[in-house]
């Protein structure tokens, strides 16, 4: 890709590959990034004897250790649902970023030459360095029609523990204080093309009801609150502030959040009225607008999702997000359990699994990957014929990748209605007769005492029984 050779062209550039990333950026509404990512912190480990590196999933106390992390992104993925709801229901154009870091902002080297000298986070004006250089956008909106819209989005409500007063006011305190860095940034950043912009401020708190904000503002003790909410989402009283701040009273339930109903919606886009509809910024173009989201949103601004090994992924558009979901799934990921009992001997491990879990999936590209010599035994106990097709499908495609495999290449045979020797290579049909049934959960059972573990003891309707031979 040829470098631009002046500002001009690299503007010009920049907006011609989001027209590419996002066709219809002038009629629809786009979520950026597309997928919430959450943080998960996986660690590493080498299956023995192989070489091969797994994904392991943290132990209950580490993830207990990361339970603010996990609240933020279950809140943030409450936000965002609701956001492309409302914009999908009422037509709204406009971009809705997530997360975006401020030194992330039109940081990249390729275009460093033409970037260099325009409003970024690093030369904020002497009077405004004292909201600091650091910090990230929670949520970004940019309307084609009404301006800029920073947001912050706090998981407090969530647990008992923090349903408390005392803990709300805390967290609405610090809060503000973000909301007023982020305008001061977002004015900053582009300055030069839209310096009399319309920046708006709002509060996302989905588990915090209005009636519980209200009652807490106007508590005397929380003067100083008060006023600093006021000030900074320019409400004149306290009934206003609360009606400019998204709660929970506008937002789907937490335990659904994808459903979001049509009382839910009228209150959302009630909400939207009295803080973005109210005034139309008549200063932005359709030119002005794409070169804004072009900033925010364009090839010289990353814009990443978290991800495991700290390795910097960027998730512009859904397609880009179904990529990365897939090589994610296609990764090895174990439980501590789960490597304990492929590290022990004798190696005998039984895998259940309720369908659609990738119980039969799962095993075959282990096996497959960690070029273990398995020899696997698949026993269906579920009366549907679908699970069995899938599995065949799973073996004779192994089979046509490598011919000489050993331990696959007999493994797609015909179905068979009669248990067989342990060591053969068959598939088990599931007959419709009680006394095979009944062998077939006799001869499982009996098996299970000289295996290391079962990975779920739920009561699984496929069994999938691997021995090293």
């Amino acid at each position: 890709m040829a470098s631009p050779n002046s500002g001009e062209d690299t503007r010009d550039n920049l907006v011609d590959i989001v027209k590419q990333l996002y066709p219809d950026a002038l009629t629809r509404t786009y979520i950026v990034p597309p997928v919430q990512f959450t943080r998960v912190p996986y660690n590493t480990d080498t299956v023995p004897g192989t070489g091969q590196e797994v994904l392991v999933l943290p132990s209950s106390e580490q993830l207990q250790q990361q339970q603010a992390n996990i609240q933020a992104d279950l809140a943030q993925q409450h936000v965002l649902h609701n956001l492309q709801q409302l914009g999908d229901s009422g037509k709204e154009v406009m971009f809705v970023v997530s997360e975006l870091n401020f030194k992330d902002y039109l940081n990249k080297p390729f275009y460093a030459k033409h970037t260099g000298k325009l409003p970024k986070p690093a030369n904020l004006p002497k009077e405004l360095r004292h909201h600091g250089k650091q910090g990230d956008f929670d949520i970004l909106v940019i309307h084609r029609q009404y301006g800029i819209l920073v947001g912050e989005i706090k998981s407090v409500g969530k647990t008992e523990a923090s349903r408390a007063d005392t803990e709300v006011v805390k967290v609405i305190g610090k809060a503000v204080k973000q909301l007023d860095k982020c305008e001061v940034h977002a004015r900053h950043m582009v300055s030069d093309i839209a310096p009399d912009l319309t920046v708006r401020k709002t509060l996302f708190l989905p588990y915090v009801s209005q009636a519980q904000l209200q009652r807490i503002l106007d508590d005397d003790n929380n003067s100083k609150l008060q006023q600093a909410v006021c000030q900074s989402l320019g409400a004149a009283n306290t009934t206003q502030a609360v009606q400019l701040c998204c709660c929970s009273d506008q937002l789907s339930q937490p335990a659904s959040y994808w459903h979001v109903t049509p009382a839910v919606l009228s209150q959302l886009s009630t909400w939207w009225q009295h803080r973005m509809a109210c005034t139309v910024d008549t200063r932005l173009t359709d030119q002005l607008y794409l070169d804004i989201v072009a900033r925010f949103v364009g090839q010289a601004t990353t814009v990443s999702v978290p991800c495991f090994n700290n390795v910097r992924v960027e998730v512009r558009t859904a397609g880009q997000a179904v990529a990365e979901l897939g090589r994610r799934l296609a990764l090895l990921v174990l439980t501590l359990q789960q490597l304990g009992l492929m590290n022990r001997d004798p190696p005998q491990v039984c895998i259940t699994g309720a369908p659609g879990t990738g119980d039969k999936l799962t095993p075959s590209l282990d096996s497959f990957s960690l070029n273990f010599n398995f020899v696997c035994f698949f026993i269906c106990c579920w009366s549907c014929r679908r699970c069995l097709t899938v599995l065949t499908w799973i073996l004779n495609f192994i089979s046509k990748v490598e011919e000489e495999l050993s331990p696959w290449k007999h493994l797609a045979q015909p179905f068979v209605s009669h248990p067989g020797p342990v060591r053969d290579n068959v598939i088990l049909r599931r007959d419709h007769s009680q006394s095979l049934q009944t062998k077939l959960r006799e001869r499982f059972v009996q098996s299970r005492a000289s295996f290391n573990g079962v990975l779920s003891r739920s009561e699984a309707c496929r069994h999938l029984i691997k021995v090293r031979s």
